[in-house]
């Protein structure tokens, strides 16, 4: 399956989808906010998406860089003002050690096993000493629910285009010790505003429920990884 597609129409056609992820990003640029210590971070965001995390980064005040396989995406986030380049998490087109902080939400799970691999490799290549990665992927994923089958040609494919599903457990062990985890849990994540009573209440319980290993639909893995020095 070509990912690229998959991005293409999202990143133009769909924009609208990524509405949903402005509670996670928020929350992975106020974790880049306390490593900073009020310093200016150089960061990059793989995936660029509608751009919300880049623009909030230089709101910040930091040096902002973004990759990205869809060249009209990366257009979008250099209007803005962000420094961007057309590319793959297997192939990073920027220099080694440069980054302070490196975000990588939700792309991993459209990733193989070989290509997590070289990415995770290509990100500890980037980032300075004691960078940072931090990111998320869906949590305990049931991918054969999201299996659909192509009208035309038959194909059968993940209708986002994931091809591996993770728990704590999992997502842990495709670290090595040269990019250290530092932090794995599941969270949940909403967008208050959008909610009635209902859903709050709901919303309510299920992060309750959380700590105690109480897990529901739509729920994310947080992971925060910190580049250790050969």
């Amino acid at each position: 399956m070509n990912q690229d597609k998959v991005w293409d129409y999202f990143q133009t056609e769909g924009l609208e989808k990524f509405a949903l992820s402005v509670p996670r990003l928020d929350f992975l640029f106020k974790q880049a906010r306390k490593i900073s210590n009020r310093q200016t971070l150089r960061i990059l965001n793989i995936g660029v998406g509608d751009g919300w995390l880049e623009r909030k980064c230089i709101e910040q005040g930091w040096e902002t860089y973004a990759l990205d396989p869809i060249a009209q995406a990366i257009n979008n986030v250099v209007a803005d003002g962000v420094q961007g380049k057309v590319g793959h998490i297997e192939a990073i087109p920027f220099a080694d050690d440069f980054f302070d902080v490196v975000f990588c939400s939700e792309i991993i799970e459209h990733l193989t096993k070989e290509q997590t691999k070289q990415g995770l490799n290509e990100v500890r290549r980037v980032l300075k000493a004691s960078g940072m990665l931090l990111g998320t992927v869906p949590f305990n994923e049931n991918l054969f629910e999201g299996r659909v089958v192509c009208p035309d040609c038959g194909n059968v494919f993940h209708r986002i285009g994931h091809q591996q599903s993770f728990d704590t457990h999992t997502i842990a062990a495709v670290f090595s010790d040269r990019l250290k985890l530092e932090t794995v849990r599941a969270k949940y994540f909403c967008d208050w505003s959008t909610l009635n009573w209902k859903g709050k209440v709901i919303a309510i319980v299920k992060k309750a429920l959380l700590p105690a290993g109480v897990h529901g639909a739509h729920e994310n893995i947080y992971f925060a990884a910190r580049k250790i020095a050969s």
